[in-house]
């Protein structure tokens, strides 16, 4: 008994092993102590195993789940067969999305979609535009006010100047009052002042918007646009600006056929658009060629790759919760790893951890809900996984798994490829929620009961808890067991003392 103090030298007058007697004594106390350090030890296993299924079931949600994943399977291209090539990409390029049909189109680029934007190089008494350059040296005399109208009906804040401001507070000021809606910048390399709008389009348009003061002092719209007319703004073409409006301008494209032939005239407000579940970016002025390629070899390969590390999760979920325990096998004491080499301690440990948790009432609710998001109907779709080849596994002790018939699932990304990504995108989606609704978050039921290392669930959850509670348990037995102990060997010292006496009175008499 490793709290017995082993410098006593007891029995000399009894002639009593005492040291033996009081380890007999206490053996009930220390079976105590062993039993609440078996239960802690089955504790901690308990959690590390938790942790193990909590990082394996994060990995799939960040792996398959997590938009910045490159293996994400829930995005609108996560199921694309679809590969298009552009003869000239500087022109335009293409990237398609589930169910897109093939293409094989020339593409004639006239013109791109254009921001409306006021630009300007003056310079005044020989004085060029420069940041620090000061307004009245450009032509403003005294103070003007104004706002910038933007063409969805927006205004900026109103913009008071002053002929002592600069170029630079110029700026400052235009790109304070809008929250980004208007530009205004000026390059050292061109020497040209630009204020433009962030959106494309004829139907963008900026306009500057005269205002003065009343004499409440509120600031009234006067109908002109003078104020900024010191700095000699032109369109984008170079033109003169007209009442300080300018808009902008749509792309023009022609769409040809492979022979040549005209299928349609595109005006375009933005550089990025969609026809037919493909998404074209104009890039530049120009002739380019666009054609597909269909090549479901990749899409089958990442959903295969899915189903495997997916059915893993399941297995060892599902062997966890099945595995049968021997009640032949419990925690090792200390005395009894004194007796052990190390290998049998591992042998042993290994088989005191089978079944530990068996029937676990979390891990049975995350297999239930698991099964429920993957195999309830799909209604939005009119189909289930089954009709793409995505159904349950035929093992019975598979329990949650799942198989894919490649044969049925090429087939369906062939022929309907847009129904198969909603199918399994619907699907998906609900088995994501679960996932996370257990493992995705500090709240995750599993996080909760045993936590995540490194983080601030690592103390707080149930099985630290526990194990804390247990560890004071410990203490306060042990404390309980030492003054114990500390009594016995009171006593037994008084008993040899007080036979010591009555041995050296009974010599006395002998002699």
């Amino acid at each position: 008994m490793s709290s017995i103090n082993s410098v006593r030298i007891p029995g000399l007058a009894t002639g009593m092993d005492t040291d033996k007697m009081i380890k007999d004594m206490l053996a009930n106390d220390q079976s105590k102590i062993d039993k609440v350090k078996q239960n802690q030890q089955i504790s901690t296993w308990k959690q590390d195993k938790y942790r193990e299924i909590i990082k394996d079931v994060k990995g799939l949600y960040d792996k398959y789940f997590s938009v910045t994943s490159k293996d994400y399977i829930l995005g609108s291209k996560s199921l694309n067969t679809l590969t298009i090539n552009s003869s000239n990409s500087n022109v335009i390029t293409a990237s398609s999305s589930a169910g897109s049909s093939g293409i094989d189109y020339k593409f004639k680029v006239e013109s791109l979609a254009q921001e409306p934007q006021m630009t300007s190089s003056i310079s005044k008494s020989g004085v060029s535009i420069q940041k620090n350059s000061k307004l009245k040296d450009l032509g403003l005399s005294g103070e003007v006010n104004f706002k910038i109208s933007i063409g969805d009906g927006k205004d900026s804040k109103v913009i008071s100047l002053s002929e002592d401001d600069t170029i630079d507070t110029l700026i400052e000021k235009i790109n304070s009052s809008t929250q980004g809606d208007i530009k205004a910048s000026f390059s050292d390399m061109t020497g040209k002042l630009t204020i433009k709008s962030n959106s494309t389009g004829e139907n963008s348009i900026v306009k500057i918007v005269d205002v003065s003061k009343d004499v409440d002092g509120n600031f009234i719209e006067q109908g002109t646009s003078s104020s900024l007319d010191f700095l000699g703004l032109k369109d984008i073409g170079g033109v003169d600006i007209v009442n300080g409006e300018v808009k902008g301008s749509n792309s023009k494209i022609t769409v040809m056929d492979s022979k040549g032939n005209i299928i349609k005239e595109l005006s375009e407000s933005k550089n990025s658009f969609n026809i037919d579940g493909i998404t074209y970016s104009v890039n530049g002025v120009g002739e380019a060629k666009l054609s597909s390629t269909q090549d479901v070899t990749n899409v089958v390969d990442k959903m295969k790759s899915f189903i495997e590390d997916y059915n893993k999760i399941m297995d060892s979920v599902y062997s966890t919760v099945t595995e049968r325990k021997s009640r032949d096998y419990t925690p090792l004491t200390d005395a009894q790893k004194e007796d052990m080499t190390e290998k049998e301690i591992e042998q042993w440990e290994e088989k005191a951890k089978a079944g530990m948790l068996r029937n676990d009432s979390e891990l049975r609710s995350f297999m239930e809900d698991i099964k429920n998001a993957m195999f309830s109907p799909f209604t939005e779709a009119g189909i289930g996984l089954s009709e793409i080849g995505i159904t349950s596994a035929s093992d019975y002790n598979k329990q949650g798994q799942i198989e894919l018939d490649e044969e049925k699932f090429t087939k369906a990304l062939k022929e309907n490829g847009d129904l198969t990504q909603k199918v399994t995108t619907g699907v998906f989606e609900k088995v994501k929620d679960v996932i996370y609704k257990y493992a995705g978050s500090s709240s995750g039921i599993f996080v909760k009961k045993a936590g995540v290392e490194k983080s601030s669930t690592a103390i707080n959850n149930i099985f630290s808890n526990q194990i804390k509670k247990q560890e004071d348990q410990i203490k306060d037995l042990m404390r309980k067991m030492k003054a114990k102990e500390q009594q016995l060997y009171a006593k037994f010292a008084k008993l040899e003392s007080t036979m010591s006496k009555l041995n050296s009175q009974m010599s006395y008499l002998m002699q």
